[in-house]
């Protein structure tokens, strides 16, 4: 009955919030709802927050009860409901393959758009019931902070109460790289070891009313993390675990919750921590047995206690963190030994901690102590070589193999009726099939491609050759994220690489290298090709950042008239490079990719007044000069260039009106084909036997 409900449910799914409000955009609203209290940030005399509609206006009252990111000059309240007025806008997106998905975000939080220049017209103070379990859990995290400092103290918070927000992305990575994401937020073993902590601690109490205790308790912790999917699911699995059941009425309990969460909200299947939470339970009740037996005998029990369920969790969610992330960690089942127990005991220390009204901050700076020592462990098991391996992105059907063998492999009672033999056989005809798809995926040869990144407001394009050589021109900027983190380098995974044979720096505007030094820490690259430009104080600043990075990376200030082959039939070719002298978008290196197929021209930022200076050839594609600007792209220059496709690089609704109309009418002028990031996100161009094709981030997906 459940699942033909649950089928019904996801038949007859709404449309997205940002769907239900298309028609509304540009246009002002007056929206009535409450304040979601753990959103609420302010900064350089704004406020900004995420807010429950209840009820929406623009000519009529809408039909729509959706979530609403606003921003507000001055300050909102922490909790209660406000009516505010304000021009409703889309929300912007990073749209590149590998990385961040916000469009699915957007719609699993039901998030339909932005109130910008949103004025406060009324506030009614009275507290929710669910602002009060969220107001606690801002106090006891600004409590943790406080005590731990904000590293750490972000760190516990979101282990603890749940939510990362506030972790800086050193550190995220620091936990993908060790295999221990799931530990960012409220884990099932955090909460099983809550519930033993409870248990003890009400030791006193006769054992039937100390179980509705703890779970009432346990579903007062819930309420306080905010009902989230792996919270709820931990939650069950507790309870279960409490009231006892043998291992198939705990495995019939978990298809039983996953059911009922998904009847709530069907739009939590697409939520990568919903697959990765009920994937890790399912392998702990599934494979768990299998895992035991494969184990070495001889191990202390437990070592061996530990490893088994690390192990089965991980076989568990591996092929959904390779289809997600491209990656998966080598390392992950000896962080989750070492390292868990004690992120473990910091985290009850912390909770504890932040509890008490009296001597919690000796508790707390004592987690924070534990946490600093993990951090120090999993950052020597980052370094090690090979401690990840990135795979690329696989087609879907590697993930049917996988489960496949891994249900044969775990010997399953529905799947006993072959024999040994038989079973053996299967399996290493799944391994060579999935042997095969790496191989194919790996050393297959494709033709010379150029990807312009969407990153917003700035500048990054991404070349790969047939022999899989890797040249990254400017990395884009952005004030609020790390395009090197978000964009750049899990793109690079999405194409099964982890290294870049050049890095070339246009200029030091922020827009093109305000990742760089990010990228340097993250990437290996060869070889660091930086700009011949006259440095300002900013600059400067910009440019030690990449220096403290760099490490042993080749770096030079380019030349004109350098070239840097990156195969037989392709190079990068310094087109004009100018006296240090000049400083800003002047500055820029005009470069070039010339190939046998077709070539692209880089322009930087660089204005019309130097454009009538240069004597240029005809190149198949261009890349637009500042973003569209109407002072770059002059007729004279395209004259000359004639492309047959133009790439503008410039984001959604940006402050400066880019591209500017003038351009645009040149293009079209001289016949130039126009491809837009803001319109189309990552933008692939492929030079081939054929000519050029071009394809937009939806195409790619």
């Amino acid at each position: 009955m459940l699942l033909c409900v649950l089928f019904f449910r996801l038949l007859t799914v709404p449309p997205s919030a940002e769907q239900q409000l298309a028609a509304c955009f540009g246009r002002q609203l007056v929206v009535y709802g409450a304040v979601e209290p753990l959103s609420v940030r302010r900064q350089d005399g704004f406020s900004s927050a995420v807010l429950r509609c209840h009820k929406v206006y623009s000519d009529t009252e809408l039909a729509y009860s959706g979530r609403l990111r606003v921003s507000v000059k001055g300050e909102l309240p922490q909790a209660g409901c406000v009516v505010l007025k304000g021009t409703l806008e889309q929300l912007d997106s990073l749209r590149n393959p590998g990385g961040f998905d916000a469009a699915s975000y957007n719609r699993v939080q039901e998030l339909g758009g932005r109130l910008s220049k949103a004025k406060l017209l009324k506030t009614e103070p009275q507290v929710l019931w669910w602002q009060h379990f969220a107001l606690l859990n801002k106090k006891l995290s600004e409590r943790m902070e406080a005590a731990a400092g904000a590293e750490y103290g972000a760190l516990l918070s979101g282990m603890v109460l749940g939510g990362s927000g506030r972790l800086d992305e050193e550190t995220r990575e620091l936990f993908t790289d060790n295999g221990l994401a799931h530990l960012l937020s409220v884990s099932g073993t955090h909460i099983v070891l809550l519930t033993g902590l409870l248990l003890a601690l009400l030791q006193w109490v006769p054992l039937p009313w100390r179980k509705v205790i703890v779970i009432t308790l346990l579903t007062a912790y819930a309420l306080l993390c905010g009902l989230r999917p792996p919270v709820l699911r931990a939650l069950a699995m507790s309870s279960v675990l409490l009231l006892g059941g043998s291992g198939a009425e705990r495995g019939r309990l978990l298809c039983l919750v996953a059911a009922l969460l998904l009847c709530l909200q069907p739009l939590w299947l697409a939520d990568i921590g919903f697959q990765l939470s009920f994937g890790a339970a399912a392998g702990l009740l599934w494979l768990l047995p299998a895992c035991q037996r494969l184990l070495p005998q001889a191990l202390p029990a437990p070592i061996g206690e530990a490893a088994a369920v690390s192990l089965a969790a991980q076989l568990a969610v591996l092929p959904l963190e390779v289809y997600y992330f491209q990656q998966f960690s080598l390392i992950a089942l000896v962080s989750n030994i070492v390292l868990v127990p004690v992120l473990e005991i910091a985290a009850q220390l912390a909770l504890v901690g932040a509890l008490l009204p009296v001597c919690g901050e000796y508790l707390l700076q004592l987690a924070a102590w534990l946490t600093a020592q993990v951090l120090t462990q999993a950052r020597f098991f980052a370094d090690l070589p090979y401690s990840t391996v990135v795979i690329g992105k696989l087609p879907a059907y590697c993930l049917v193999l996988y489960y496949a063998a891994l249900f044969v492999w775990a010997d399953f009672p529905w799947l006993q009726f072959w024999s040994n033999r038989e079973r053996r056989c299967i399996l290493l005809l799944h391994a060579l099939l999935l042997a095969g798809m790496l191989a194919y995926q790996q050393y297959r040869t494709l033709p010379l491609a150029c990807y312009f990144l969407d990153v917003g407001q700035g500048d990054c394009a991404v070349i790969v050759t047939p022999s899989q050589r890797v040249a990254i021109i400017d990395t884009g900027g952005l004030k609020n994220i790390s395009t090197a983190t978000r964009v750049i380098t899990p793109f690079l995974r999405y194409l099964g690489k982890r290294e870049a044979d050049i890095l070339l720096l246009s200029h030091y505007d922020f827009d093109h290298v305000g990742a760089a030094a990010d990228l340097l820490r993250q990437l290996r690259v060869k070889k660091l090709l930086l700009p011949n430009e006259a440095l300002t104080e900013e600059s400067k600043r910009v440019q030690q950042e990449i220096f403290a990075q760099a490490g042993r990376t080749q770096a030079h200030v380019v030349q004109g008239g350098e070239r840097y082959a990156l195969d037989d039939n392709a190079e990068i070719v310094l087109v004009d490079v100018p006296q240090q002298d000049v400083p800003g978008n002047e500055a820029s290196t005009l470069a070039a990719l010339q190939s046998v197929q077709g070539s692209v021209l880089f322009t930087g930022d660089m204005g019309e007044e130097r454009e009538q200076r240069l004597q240029l050839q005809q190149y198949t594609v261009l890349k637009a000069g500042h973003h569209g600007s109407h002072y770059s792209s002059s007729m004279e220059f395209l004259e000359q260039v004639r492309p047959r496709l133009t790439v503008i690089s410039c984001g959604r609704g940006n402050r400066y009106g880019h591209p500017h109309q003038e351009t645009l009418e040149r293009l079209q002028a001289i016949g130039s084909a126009v491809v837009r990031t803001d319109e189309l996100g990552c933008i692939k161009v492929v030079f081939d036997a054929e000519g050029i094709k071009c394809y937009g981030y939806a195409d790619l997906q």
